[in-house]
């Protein structure tokens, strides 16, 4: 019985989700949405995962947060930012302004912390993502990223995990880019608030669960960038005018630059190519990662 009743006294937060107000990412010569989820079906996946809290963190925005907090009945939703920083990327959460990026990580940290926010670093040996790597250790940060479900590699995890500070919180997150993401990897703590979340954060009482994101869901939401960018392109074309984030940077580009993002997104979808980027992919970051391990365990 009274492991029954601490069960139910324990809470799963996903503190690392990303909505289409993120915007465009690059990787190479490639420009593509970072995630094409309308943010209140970030709340309706959440809550249909049986989530408490749900943290959105769009890059370098609240907006998406901001709308998703709009539709939190029957979940609450935490204003938060993936801010990226000069030294790597920090998630802010519990804030109510917006942190302008490209600051030194102990500015971005004193001026979380200034809004009350907790400070917690992402993904911090990605080998993919601009990271804050062993800085880790002399920054004023609340708490680490230590199992991030999006980066299925072999060491990015296991690095944060046997790498980082023991007076850091260890947080768990999906940092998911789509809708079936959501909720893959999360954060336990003690309560089911999000004050009780923030208290479990800042006095270290937090743990993490869940499991790597399929192979097949990457693909799935690499499928879904490329329809999305053919309907929106499509639509540009066309005259139709949008508030969208994502619409309006497509709007602002050229037709030879719309044309040719067409075709090739038209041609990603048509061979499949999702399969093979997606098995080169892990590949590569497999590759990445190990580099990463043996220079931080050298």
């Amino acid at each position: 019985m009274e492991i029954m009743n601490q069960e139910e006294k324990q809470g799963r937060a996903d503190t690392h989700v990303h909505t289409r107000c993120s915007g465009f990412g690059k990787y190479s010569f490639l420009h593509f949405p970072e995630s094409i989820t309308e943010p209140a079906k970030a709340v309706e996946a959440a809550r249909r995962k049986k989530l408490d809290i749900l943290c959105i963190t769009d890059h370098n925005t609240i907006n998406g947060a901001m709308i998703a907090k709009r539709h939190a009945a029957g979940i609450e939703v935490v204003i938060g930012e993936e801010i990226s920083s000069a030294d790597g990327e920090i998630l802010a959460l519990f804030i109510q302004e917006e942190i302008k990026p490209m600051l030194g990580a102990p500015e971005t940290i004193d001026l979380i912390h200034d809004q009350g926010g907790v400070a917690v670093a992402a993904h911090p040996f990605s080998p993919q993502c601009h990271s804050l790597g062993k800085k880790i250790h002399n920054l004023k940060l609340d708490g680490v990223e230590v199992f991030n479900a999006y980066h299925r590699d072999a060491y990015s995890n296991l690095m944060a995990q046997t790498l980082s500070p023991g007076k850091l919180a260890r947080l768990g997150s999906s940092d998911a880019h789509s809708i079936d993401m959501i909720g893959n990897g999360y954060t336990i703590f003690e309560g089911r608030t999000s004050e009780e979340l923030r208290k479990s954060i800042l006095n270290r009482k937090t743990s993490f669960g869940g499991r790597k994101t399929p192979l097949s869901e990457c693909m799935s939401w690499s499928r879904e960038i490329a329809e999305e960018s053919i309907r929106m392109i499509y639509n540009s074309l066309n005259g139709e005018k949008s508030q969208d984030i994502l619409c309006s940077a497509i709007d602002k580009t050229t037709k030879t630059t719309k044309a040719l993002g067409l075709i090739g997104a038209a041609i990603y979808i048509g061979l499949p190519l999702s399969y093979f980027f997606g098995i080169t992919g892990e590949i590569i970051l497999n590759v990445k990662g190990k580099r990463k391990w043996n220079e931080n365990n050298g």
